[in-house]
């Protein structure tokens, strides 16, 4: 008997809102230059949390944007990078991001493809750039 995942789908919005504003919230306190790493940490969990939520639900779009921002947090947790303005401002658009594409899939419209196309883009450029 296969399980319905659907059932499970209300929880997930639920606490991917919740775990977003905790995002957004570590975000606002990083510091530019000198981060504290368990704020990155904290951050890099919540894009890991709902990346794997997202594939485990079939919310690719979803799975596959939150990904391109948990690459460039891993570069940050790793100081492979170094937080800046520039970095800090695109995790936060990102977390808007997010919002609007789990609202969209919640209420089953469309994703504005082309917000996330830029955005993904921004993103992996400062990944690449490090």
């Amino acid at each position: 008997m296969a399980l319905d995942l659907a059932q499970f789908h209300e929880a997930f919005f639920d606490e991917s809102s919740e775990a977003l504003d905790q995002m957004e919230a570590a975000l606002l306190k990083l510091n530019v230059g000198a981060p504290d790493p368990d704020l990155i940490n904290t951050i890099f969990r919540v894009a890991h949390s709902i990346k794997g939520g997202s594939a485990t639900f079939g919310f690719s779009e979803v799975a596959s944007f939150t990904h391109t921002c948990e690459t460039l947090l891993d570069e940050l947790r790793g100081n492979r990078m170094q937080v800046t303005r520039p970095i800090s401002d695109l995790l936060l658009k990102s977390v808007d991001v997010m919002r609007e594409m789990l609202r969209a899939v919640q209420q089953k419209e469309p994703v504005d493809a082309q917000r996330v196309a830029d955005l993904r883009l921004g993103v992996s450029e400062e990944v690449h750039a490090g």
